[in-house]
This record gives structure tokens, C-alpha cells and sequence, in this order.
């Protein structure tokens, strides 16, 4: 029984070891990005991308386009 005993002991050690070490990762990696001057937050659209009315590519020409709207796909390629 003591084997047993030990050996529980020391996963639940582990788990708590690994655990520490994630939560640990994670603030430096929070703290680290905090820190930088990024934009995150105040984007802007950008006048490179192109307008939502822009000409589409040619499709193949088995592919049925959507005659106005959004397509009803139900987040099928999400």
C-alpha cells in the first residue's frame, strides 16, 4: 500500500508542478504582451483591402453564385 500511496502522491505533484508552471507561463507571456505598444484595440480599416462591392474573380463555371446577400451557409467552412 505504500507504493500506492507514493506513487499517487507524486502525479498529484506532478499535475500541481505542471499546473504552477502553466499558470506561471501564461502571466509572463500576459505581462509581456501588456507591455508592448501594440494597437490592439484601435485598428482602423485599411484603404488597401478592397471594397465589398468589388468585382468578384471568375468562378468556374459550375459554381452558382449568390444573387444578393450573404450566402445561408450556416458557418459550413467555419
Amino acid at each position: 500500500m505504500r507504493g500506492v500511496t507514493s506513487q499517487r502522491a507524486f502525479a498529484a505533484l506532478a499535475v500541481v508542478a505542471a499546473a504552477a508552471a502553466a499558470v506561471a507561463l501564461n502571466l509572463l507571456l500576459l505581462g509581456r504582451a501588456s507591455a508592448s505598444n501594440d494597437p490592439v484595440g484601435r485598428l482602423t480599416p485599411s484603404t488597401s483591402l478592397p471594397a465589398a462591392t468589388a468585382k468578384l474573380p471568375a468562378a468556374p463555371h459550375w459554381t452558382i453564385r449568390p444573387t444578393r446577400g450573404r450566402p445561408h451557409d450556416e458557418g459550413a467552412d467555419d
